[in-house]
């Protein structure tokens, strides 16, 4: 049978306290009771959060979008979450059980959670909506693959089946958010409520919504029912939306914002000069990577591929342009993921290069790099790669790409480019949250590469249908060490997204699921 997981979310000092009993009876235990509001106390006070891209839905169904997410953590809650430290735990779950065939999940529920109009959540609710999330399939339903169905047990005790073994399902689990089934019902209309739930709420977060799309922002008021209410909590967060990063940079400065999740470099050292302002440097699941098309093209040709790995000036790019806030690459998944294997780390190699090309018998070779002029560093690290490659006798031609267009071309291997410059991040903290998506030769649509090996693809089934945590780090590893043997991508470092927030805030740090702020955490001196 397999270990159930039964420690409650770690979130201040007496649940911390909580696991650590955990941690050495090995008993069930809930943290605690649901928390109520004291009369009459607000200790909280006003957040103003920046975000840089507009939200075009606060439907949880698109949480797979980052920006959408930084708004709806607020508002809702998962089953399960992790932890700053990679750990899966529950959040409305008390205990979550995965079956030794990695087909069935079991979960209990806290009994003590209620939504923002009052109504009690129960096991219908999450029921309700994984088959919604099933239904319309777009959206955080890549996460939840191989879903069969929902068997409710009780009001806080259900079963979850899946069609097949698939153990990155329960960490999926982890974008889910939990909606209230009979609103959605009330408001479902012909599209299962996405468009009501586009600007309203259905959630059972520690903040309700109070404003919705005015002036391209969004205002959230705390909640004064959530099971672990803290009144330190802010009473208002404001989110708005300012696309430029030296607007972002200026603003905070000027106390006008809170939280400026988007920081230029450069910019980090006129913040760290300001007192009132702290700068979060903090190393994420996050890499600058070039992907190359390994179906069609030069870029077939493995030898190709190395030689342009070994062209590449890492160290020297990660200062230059990231000013030095990151790790040089040594795999292919971010250094901060887990279950990662020992591979040595990216070197430049100019010689080696061109004795690679020599073998191969390429001469005069010509290739193309797109890139998003709209990221910040993309036009530098491609002209960077591009001067590289002239040293090995290579001529990179630079081809700016609008992301949707990119998406459409995966569709079609022939189509892909021949080399992708991308800065990416894992959606959640498991290997396979990256591996199978990007390198799976069955994503199609996803597959960065359209890369074709047999032999990882059957090392990431072999890790779906493992419910061992630790059998199945080791399966990872041997995935990862094949995929770094196929040079199917130019790893170039995992990354700092740098994060500024005023002093006054405190409990800010990126969250483990995707990008930004974990906006739960936050509290007001």
């Amino acid at each position: 049978m397999a270990t159930p997981h039964i420690l409650p979310r770690q979130r201040g000092a007496r649940l911390i306290a909580a696991t650590a009993a955990l941690a050495v009876t090995g008993s069930l235990a809930v943290a605690c009771s649901s928390a109520t509001a004291p009369s009459g106390v607000d200790a909280g006070g006003r957040v103003v959060i920046a975000y840089n891209n507009d939200v075009n839905s606060l439907d949880p169904i698109s949480a797979d979008f980052s920006q959408t997410n930084s708004v709806v953590q607020s508002l809702y809650s998962t089953l399960v979450t992790y932890t700053t430290e990679n750990k899966l735990v529950g959040s409305l779950a008390t205990k979550f059980t995965m079956g030794d065939d990695a087909q069935t999940i079991n979960i209990t529920l806290r009994d003590d959670v209620t939504f923002h109009d009052g109504r009690k959540l129960t096991a219908a609710d999450v029921k309700s909506t994984l088959d919604r999330v099933a239904k319309i399939g777009t959206g955080v339903a890549n996460f939840t693959r191989d879903y069969k169905g929902t068997d409710v047990v009780s009001d806080t005790e259900l079963t979850i089946k899946l069609d097949k073994p698939n153990s990155l399902f329960l960490g999926g689990l982890a974008k889910v958010y939990i909606l209230n089934s009979a609103l959605v019902e009330k408001n479902a209309g012909s599209d299962q409520g996405q468009s009501w739930l586009s600007s309203h709420d259905a959630g059972s977060g520690p903040f309700q919504l109070a404003a919705a799309g005015q002036g391209g922002g969004f205002t959230v008021t705390r909640f004064p029912q959530y099971w672990d209410f803290d009144d330190k909590r802010p009473s208002e967060i404001v989110y708005r939306l300012i696309k430029e990063a030296a607007t972002q940079r200026d603003e905070v400065l000027a106390g006008n914002v809170d939280v400026a999740p988007t920081i230029a470099y450069p910019d980090v050292a006129t913040l760290e000069k300001n007192g009132d302002v702290q700068v979060i440097k903090q190393l994420m699941s996050l890499q600058a990577v070039v992907y190359f098309n390994t179906s069609t093209g030069a870029t077939a040709d493995p030898a190709v591929r190395r030689a342009v790995q070994l062209a590449f000036d890492y160290n020297g790019a990660l200062s230059a342009i990231r000013t030095g806030m990151g790790e040089v690459a040594n795999g292919p998944l971010p250094s901060t993921m887990p279950c990662r294997p020992d591979l040595p780390t990216a070197e430049r190699d100019v010689e080696k290069a061109k004795e690679l090309l020599q073998s191969a018998g390429k001469k005069g070779l010509q290739l193309t790099l797109s890139y998003q002029p709209t990221e910040p560093n993309a036009r530098q690290e491609a002209t960077l790669l591009q001067s590289n490659l002239a040293d090995i006798g290579v001529n990179l031609k630079l081809e700016p790409i609008a992301f949707p267009d990119y998406l459409t071309r995966l569709r079609d291997p022939a189509k892909i480019p021949q080399m992708m410059l991308l800065t990416e991040f894992a959606q959640f903290p498991d290997p396979g949250a990256m591996l199978v998506p990007y390198y799976d030769s069955r994503s199609v649509g996803s597959n960065r590469s359209g890369l074709n090996n047999p032999k990882l693809d059957a090392l990431l089934d072999e890790a779906r249908s493992n419910a061992d945590a630790d059998q199945r780090c080791e399966i990872y590893r041997k995935a990862q060490t094949v995929l770094a043997e196929d040079a199917s991508a130019l790893t170039m470092y995992t990354l700092v997204r740098p994060m500024a927030h005023t002093s006054r805030v405190t409990g800010v740090h990126q969250t483990a699921m995707g990008f930004g702020p974990w906006v739960p955490d936050f509290r007001i001196k």
